[in-house]
């Protein structure tokens, strides 16, 4: 049974495969599309067109740009999980150190700092467009998210921080005691050498 057990761990290869693979698909057509972007950009100041020279124009311009940051981002969420699973239920990876995964606790920091980044790019797409229609509460909207997903972060990093202190401490106590257990036993053992 436990053989069976063991080898269902393998079944995760199936989500890791679709998420990088979605990743990969978020890289090139990203990749590909902003380089298309840049290259008619780049034509349109070579014919003398100049898009971007109005205020509005710039605003979009950066908004498309933007919007392919975002795209990346989304991938880099998707390798970094897919990556992280592999890691976790498979195999270690010669990564980085930022990029290794040692627990579910880390693989869920690194998405929630993704997470937060992304939202936050989000914010600025709607900034660049000049939408200041509701902008408070669309930035409402994500920054309490953000700010649920930092405290979150922290208050698990504080209970792990005190955990390993409680532990540590518990582990002292044990070793006085024993230390205290033997002193006791070898005061003992002399008296009866002496009696």
């Amino acid at each position: 049974m436990s053989r069976v057990l063991s080898a269902t761990r393998y079944l995760i290869l199936i989500p890791i495969l679709g998420l990088l693979l979605a990743a990969g698909l978020f890289f090139v057509l990203g990749g590909i599309a902003l380089i298309g972007q840049l290259i008619e950009l780049g034509h349109g100041f070579l014919r003398g067109m100049a898009p971007g020279s109005g205020e509005s124009d710039k605003g979009v311009i950066i908004f498309e740009v933007v919007e392919y940051v975002h795209l990346f981002l989304v991938g880099t969420v998707l390798y970094i999980t897919g990556a992280g699973l592999y890691q976790l239920f498979i195999q270690e990876l010669d990564f980085p150190r930022w990029l290794k995964i040692d627990s579910t606790e880390e693989l869920e920091t690194n998405l929630i700092g993704v997470t937060a980044v992304v939202l936050a790019v989000n914010f600025m797409g709607a900034v660049f467009l000049g939408q200041t229609e509701n902008l408070l509460q669309y930035g409402a909207g994500i920054a309490l998210p953000i700010a649920a997903l930092g405290l979150f972060v922290g208050l698990r990093a504080w209970s792990v921080r005190l955990g390993k202190i409680t532990a540590a401490e518990e582990e002292a106590r044990a070793r006085r005691i024993q230390d205290a257990a033997s002193q006791v036993a070898g005061d003992e053992a002399e008296d009866q050498e002496a009696g």
